[in-house]
């Protein structure tokens, strides 16, 4: 049986990989509502997206931005 399980889910991530990862953030989205409600869940996602944003712009070594918002910060949060 575990066999089976596991072939049937190497099937759908190998045929239809964006169907699964959709079905499987929806799943994910869906139980953070539930269990921490609507406003906390939309809070740690925006949080999750500025993440990203920051990191994506250091990856790509445009560190200009990041360095300016920086300096704005107060001596406490820099170090």
């Amino acid at each position: 049986m575990t066999e089976d399980l596991r072939q049937a889910l190497l099937f759908l991530w190998r045929e239809h990989r964006a169907k699964t990862t959709g079905a499987i953030l929806g799943l994910v989205v869906g139980a953070s509502i539930l269990v921490f409600g609507f406003f906390s869940t939309l809070f740690v996602a925006l949080c999750m997206g500025l993440g990203l944003y920051i990191g994506m712009k250091l990856d790509k070594g445009e560190t200009d931005e990041f360095m300016q918002l920086l300096k704005h910060l107060p001596e406490r949060f820099q170090h």
